[in-house]
């Protein structure tokens, strides 16, 4: 801060005086939820709000890479609900950092297009590392905080963050996901809030918050407010610089977005489970990829949380839980990208030539893309009368 030189100590208010004034209002910023901070009244709303995340009661991370907030509940106000179609997003913030991200998400946000070239912005804190261990060995994802595949903004740095591979990929995806599919199968509307929050003058954020909830049905089919947070395994990441080094306390992921409430009596195709397999269809799979690079697409990274623990350590083998003999035939076999048809009722995956395929009622068939450990990490079973 540039202090005004004696002779100009004569205006109204005397320059010590400024200055205290300017360190007790950025004081009282910092000690506040981040969205408190930015501009709009839906931000000000949602940091008022008991369902606003607070820095100071978020648990260290220990292995649960998603975790509830305020019971699973979003803050959404009556108000909120009676809006017609919306997106905003927050104005950067004095360190350059972007706040809450809000939308209504339905079929008239949804994008199929291929994501275009992100790498000319560069979210608050990246510090750019290579990690042999990491998936696409590059550590930090421009981690759109509303998925193209949901709004189809590919370049607005207000949208982007300095996010880990396994936040991005594994994280965010999965609610994602969530919200995609409930509006592609009901052609309805998601009320829909990402913000990330940081500590202090972090220029990463510790994590981002994720709310939604279904319109029409009153989130009967989704409902959820958790928090995501911003690791690696096996990497130790200062958020004040995004600087980084490899390290053994960070832990292993031992759950994702499964573990966390999202809904009340949601299908299986509302929840999740299938999402990152089901979305390989298409062009929609690779709609939030936010590599490095921006020329390698995200394939099917989103369905790889079975396979983060193994990365984080360096092991090349993923986890397989078809392969009793532990053969390495038989691994590479099921870690060979097929196409499969799911039955996202039964909860099974089949080969396309399958004749029980012809059974599935429409509503319950879907195309993927994948690896035979995907979808069984995503919760489906393989058809005992082809064993795809």
């Amino acid at each position: 801060m540039q202090i005004p030189s004696r002779e100009h100590e004569s205006r109204t208010i005397p320059a010590r005086f400024a200055a205290l004034f300017a360190a007790i209002a950025l004081a009282l910023c910092c000690t506040l939820p981040l969205a408190a901070c930015e501009s709009g009244s839906f931000i000000d709303s949602q940091a008022n709000s008991p369902a606003a995340v607070q820095i100071a009661d978020i648990p260290e991370y220990s292995g649960a890479l998603c975790i509830d907030a305020n019971n699973s509940e979003p803050g959404f106000t009556d108000d909120d609900f009676k809006r017609g179609a919306f997106m905003e997003f927050s104005d950067l913030d004095f360190e350059g950092r972007c706040g809450a991200a809000f939308a209504r998400i339905g079929t008239d946000t949804l994008n199929n297009a291929p994501r275009g070239d992100i790498s000319q912005v560069h979210p608050s804190g990246w510090e750019q590392h290579r990690y042999d261990f990491v998936d696409q060995e590059m550590l930090y994802n421009r981690s759109h905080l509303i998925a193209h595949q949901l709004c189809g903004e590919d370049a607005n740095e207000k949208n982007l963050i300095t996010g880990t591979r396994t936040m991005n990929s594994v994280g965010m995806t999965y609610y994602e996901n969530i919200v995609a599919n409930h509006v592609k199968q009901t052609g309805n509307h998601v009320l829909y809030r990402v913000t990330p929050i940081f500590a202090a003058n972090d220029l990463v954020a510790r994590g981002v918050q994720m709310e939604a909830e279904s319109i029409e049905d009153g989130g009967r089919a989704v409902r959820f407010n958790v928090f995501v947070y911003n690791v690696e395994p096996g990497v130790e990441i200062d958020y004040v610089t995004g600087k980084s080094w490899e390290s053994s306390d960070v832990p292993n992921m031992t759950a994702g977005g499964e573990a966390t409430t999202t809904g009340a009596g949601a299908p299986p195709n509302a929840t999740g489970k299938e999402a990152s397999s089901a979305s390989t269809k298409g062009s929609d799979e690779n709609a939030r990829s936010e590599n490095t690079n921006n020329t390698t697409p995200k394939s099917n990274a989103e369905s790889s949380q079975s396979n983060q623990a193994n990365n984080a350590t360096g092991s090349s083998n993923a986890k397989n839980p078809s392969n009793g003999a532990g053969s390495e035939e038989s691994s590479a076999a099921s870690s060979e990208l097929k196409e499969y048809v799911l039955n996202t009722k039964s909860m099974k995956f089949h080969r396309p030539t399958c004749s029980s395929v012809n059974d599935i009622a429409d509503n319950n068939k879907q195309e993927a893309t994948a690896t035979r450990d995907e979808l069984i990490s995503e919760g489906y079973s393989p058809c005992k009368q082809c064993n795809p």
